[in-house]
This record gives C-alpha cells, structure tokens and sequence, in this order.
C-alpha cells in the first residue's frame, strides 16, 4: 500500500504529517520553508515515501465561512493540482493549530498536519 500525506499550509512554513504504508498510523513527518523550492521538494518527498494522496488543510472560520486564508489555500491546492499527478483532497482544519499548540509548541505546523490527517482517516 501507498501512504497519504497532509499538508498544513502557512504563508512561511508548511507543515506535513504522512501515514504508515497500510494508511493507519500517522507521523509527524517535517516542516518545508514556503519558498520557490517547496514543489520540488514536495515531490521528492511524494516519490521517495510513494505516496498516493495529498490532503490540505483548508481553514474556514468557525461559522463555516471562506476567509482570505481560505482563498490563499485554494490557490495553492489548484497550483497542487497543476503539478501532481494524485488526488489532492481538501480537510477542514478549523483549529488544528490551536489542539497542535496543546499538543506541544514544538513542531506546530507538523503536529496541525497530523490532526488533519487523523481527521481525514476518521472520516474516510
């Protein structure tokens, strides 16, 4: 089997969290820099952990609502589509920052990925 990873997408740094290969148990896999070189090492890192699916982070507010955060995101999950060849799937993330942050300050953006993922796998 492949592996799933998930992507919570900030401005500066973009977190990601992957599955084991029977898509069960989720890690905290690494944080990316938001730079002109994040798809490049976004696909090595799909290629090298054969990963099948790509979930993002999509944040509304807490009544439902897109916000300019949300439109950002969808302009980077279309740019994700363009460039991939898997399904790119969005997951609602309301809070996943804030339970990331009780979780521990360390690795926030991976953790937030994590809680994304989890969610997808619950769902799914």
């Amino acid at each position: 089997m492949s592996k799933i990873i998930a992507i919570d997408y900030g401005e500066k740094r973009i977190g990601l969290a992957i599955t084991d290969q029977r898509q069960k148990i989720v890690f905290p896999y690494l944080t990316l820099v938001n730079d002109k070189f994040f798809l490049k090492n976004l696909k090595k890192i799909c290629q090298k952990e054969k990963v099948e699916k790509i979930i993002i982070g999509l944040p509304l507010s807490l009544n439902s609502q897109e916000t300019v955060q949300t439109q950002e995101v969808r302009e980077f999950t279309g740019l994700l589509k363009e460039n991939f060849e898997i399904p790119i799937i969005e997951e609602d993330e309301r809070l996943t920052s804030k339970m990331a942050d009780k979780l521990s300050a360390k690795n926030r953006d991976e953790k937030a990925a994590m809680i994304i993922l989890e969610s997808y796998l619950e769902r799914d």
